[in-house]
């Protein structure tokens, strides 16, 4: 900008020498001169904008200077900084791409796995099927087997019922110890069978297990010392059916007491002898000689 200023300078400067030398020619065009006055002014005030220009620009150069400098000592070296930071982004840039193998070969490592881990359960699973198939026959193999047997059991029971005259359940069972009477709801063991067809009575709890549904009878004695007094009751599924007393304490001998019931009782039923709830007494079940306390039972329909 400055050259061409300077340029148009010389130029006019030329053109003024050139005008004068017409002038001094012809000294009587007024209009001329005029001309080149006016032409005179613009280029002073073209050189006056000039310098006012130069000056803004020297402070706008001035004022960038100091700009640069504050920003350097604010921010240090934006070009080594913007390099720094093209550094760092370039390594990131390669660490994400590691990342990405690496995860896409981890990826493809954890599908072969799976599959691989898939195709064991598969396979195991096939094994345990056959397994389990290989046992279920087994298992019912036993079971026909095991049918089997209880049918020709049940063949033998027939013929052994039919053999011995189709013997309904019956049973006789008495004490052969003394028994002492410890309070209410005692279940009288009997600990001796004489009788025992169908084996429903157990010595060891004194309870008859009912074995066929149907009809049966109930007896059963009570032998007490001298002075004592025993109460009894029968017990058929739960339910008391009757009882009896046994009292010596005025007469001051021995005393036996019988009671028979007649009851309808469903397979399964349990039937005992034991001391009653209230009063059940304060003596003994004596045995002596032939005389003891007896529990029998038999199906009649």
């Amino acid at each position: 900008m400055f050259r061409k200023i300077d340029f148009v300078t010389v130029f006019l400067s030329l053109i003024s020498v050139s005008f004068a030398n017409t002038v001094d020619r012809a000294s009587d065009s007024d209009e001329i001169f005029k001309r080149f006055d006016d032409l005179q002014r613009r280029i002073q005030n073209l050189e006056t904008e000039n310098g006012q220009l130069r000056k803004e620009l020297e402070n706008q150069n001035a004022s960038l200077d100091a700009l640069k400098r504050d920003m350097i000592g604010k921010y240090g070296d934006l070009n080594f900084k913007q390099n720094d930071l093209k550094q760092s982004v370039k390594q990131y840039y390669v660490l994400l791409m590691n990342t990405q193998n690496e995860t896409r070969t981890k990826d493809t490592e954890l599908r072969k796995k799976i599959d691989t881990d898939v195709q064991e359960i598969r396979n195991s699973l096939a094994v345990t099927n056959d397994t389990l198939q290989t046992g279920t026959n087994l298992q019912g193999r036993k079971l026909n087997q095991l049918e089997g047997k209880l049918e020709a059991f049940r063949n033998d029971f027939r013929d052994v019922y039919q053999k011995t005259g189709g013997t309904p359940p019956s049973f006789y069972a008495l004490l052969t110890t003394t028994v002492p009477i410890r309070g209410s709801n005692q279940t009288i063991i009997y600990d001796r069978t004489g009788t025992n067809n169908g084996n429903a009575y157990n010595t060891s709890t004194g309870i008859f297990t009912v074995p066929e549904t149907g009809t049966y009878v109930f007896t059963w004695t009570a032998f007490s010392y001298v002075e004592e007094y025993v109460r009894l009751e029968i017990v058929v599924a739960g339910t008391i059916y009757g009882g009896t007393l046994s009292d010596t304490q005025e007469t001051g001998d021995a005393d036996t007491e019988t009671a028979i019931i007649v009851a309808n009782a469903k397979a399964g039923d349990e039937v005992f002898i034991r001391t009653q709830s209230r009063g059940p007494g304060d003596g003994r079940l004596y045995v002596e000689f032939e005389c003891t306390s007896t529990f029998s039972g038999w199906k009649i329909s």
